[in-house]
């Protein structure tokens, strides 16, 4: 670390958002969904040996590293949780503004900091104040005798990578808090446990936005959103998501149950963890890792091999973006879905039929109001070739192909669109919408709102002399929003950093 300057910070305690709380769903788009879908058309669809498995791994790879599919679902999992509703409600009596969402609105870490110290004590190392507990064997997250998790959320426990997704940022907090956060001289009331706090949601905000959705989102829809999102004003952008009546953010539907879950065609069956462990499946019964029990040790992750930390490894990439979910998802353990139905363990089942019960508005549908307001970013009129698809598989293709489930469609716009390689215009204008809102409406804990932020100069490239060649604008947000391979501060960077791996271009040695 030596030759970083002093990041020195003299803020008293973090403010919070108004709509930050424990809250509820709602939509996005007008409810224009029909419910209509039937379970014998998303088991022919999404179900085992439907339309969407992917038996033999054929999708195509995708550019995106493998390590930000676990990093999406740890978004998700800090920002959604749906306890109440049923995949097979009747559409017509299930009222979404009333399904209560588990979670904030708004990237604030709740999955890593619980309630805080004093409220959720089970999470932080009573040893070490402000330190989020970490196992003693230093590849683990902290657990109690009986192996449950002592994390934010438990979700983040159902697979390995998710689970050192979550250690990762518990690690990188505690090491924010040691070595990087500073008390200026003669500041009164300096909180160093809230001040790491906020850097480290800074930070993961950051990764979000200029890191994740970047590398996943449609070009147009992405130049034409972020300027507005840095611009952070409520009243020009996002164009749809607003706070209800009491202030307060609810989870657009839309985004909760189709435009965040197309990730799932991104997983892989197989990946590699280590040097040791280069293939082994998602939910690996060999080494007892169906979710939620302690990790071995041998199945340590390496992030070297599921993100670009180190350019003489070459990490495994996601799967392209199109309508094929792995194997592995198409037939997910029982301890992950509780269920021995075979429909029921198939993620692109589940995915369209929870759709179904919602009423989401179909694709068609989303993308005529979307391009009311991207433009030309959006063809609502795109042909898609959907009812040929549908009619192939012996299903009714003049009425799926014209009221194509949201999920489905997105997908398949992804898959025409940009050849697999990245989300098509309707899915990625639902997410820069929503993560959009949740950074402009949260005025007290997001980054845009903060004057001239910009990630620490010891976690970035920075620390690294800017690369010399590649990252000479720095931070300017013209290249960050233009320059397509233009990354000065990545996921991949927080390793490096939690880890001190040494020069990422692979000159030093580790």
């Amino acid at each position: 670390m030596s030759g970083c300057p002093v990041m020195h910070h003299g803020m008293t305690k973090a403010s919070g958002c108004e709509h930050v709380a424990v809250s509820k769903f709602g939509r996005l788009l007008p409810a224009t969904g029909s419910g209509t879908l039937t379970e014998q058309e998303a088991a022919a669809i999404g179900g085992p040996g439907g339309l969407m498995h992917d038996f033999d791994g054929t999708s195509p790879d995708s550019p995106i590293p493998a390590g930000y599919i676990f990093f999406a679902q740890f978004i998700d999992h800090d920002v959604t949780l749906d306890t109440t509703s049923s995949l097979r409600a009747d559409p017509a009596t299930v009222d979404v503004d009333a399904l209560p969402n588990i979670r904030s609105a708004s990237l604030d870490l709740d999955c890593v900091y619980g309630f805080g110290p004093e409220a959720s004590p089970h999470i932080y190392d009573a040893d070490r104040p402000g330190h989020i507990a970490v196992h003693p064997n230093g590849f683990d997250v902290a657990r109690a005798p009986a192996g449950q998790a002592l994390i934010g959320d438990p979700r983040n426990d159902e697979n390995i990578f998710v689970s050192q997704m979550q250690l990762l940022f518990h690690r990188f907090h505690n090491k924010l808090l040691a070595e990087r956060v500073v008390q200026e001289t003669g500041s009164k009331h300096f909180e160093r446990f809230e001040e790491a706090q906020k850097q480290t949601r800074y930070h993961y905000q950051w990764l979000v936005l200029f890191d994740f959705l970047k590398r996943l989102c449609d070009p147009c829809v992405y130049a034409h959103a972020v300027p507005k999102i840095l611009a952070a004003d409520p009243k020009k952008y996002p164009y749809l998501y607003q706070p209800d009546a009491h202030g307060k953010l609810r989870m657009p539907v839309e985004f909760s149950v189709a435009a965040f879950r197309v990730g799932h065609t991104m997983v892989r069956s197989r990946y590699a963890v280590n040097a040791a462990n280069l293939d082994i499946e998602l939910f690996d019964e060999r080494f007892g890792t169906l979710g939620f029990n302690g990790l071995p040790e041998e199945l340590a992750v390496d992030w070297r091999y599921l993100l670009p930390v180190h350019r003489c490894i070459r990490p495994r990439m996601a799967k392209g973006l199109d309508p094929k979910l792995a194997d592995e998802i198409q037939a997910m353990p029982l301890p992950v879905v509780n269920s021995r139905n075979p429909n029921d363990r198939a993620l692109g089942f589940r995915n369209l039929m929870r759709g179904n019960v919602m009423r989401l508005p179909s694709g068609q549908q989303a993308a005529q109001t979307l391009s009311g307001h991207y433009g030309s970013c959006i063809d609502p009129n795109l042909d898609l070739g959907l009812e040929d698809l549908f009619n192939a598989a012996g299903l009714d293709g003049a009425k799926l192909g014209a009221d194509t489930p949201l999920f489905y469609y997105i997908l398949r716009e992804s898959e025409v669109v940009h050849d697999c390689q990245r989300f098509g215009p309707v899915g990625s204008a639902i997410l820069l919408e929503v993560f959009g809102g949740m950074l402009v409406h949260c005025d007290g804990t997001s980054f845009v709102h903060a004057t001239d932020w910009h990630p620490d100069p010891c976690v970035s490239k920075e620390r690294w002399g800017w690369w010399t060649d590649e990252y000479q604008q720095h931070f300017d947000p013209s290249a960050l929003v233009s320059e397509p391979d233009y990354y000065p501060f990545e996921l991949a960077d927080v390793v490096r950093f939690v880890g001190d791996l040494g020069d990422p271009q692979g000159y030093q040695s580790e």
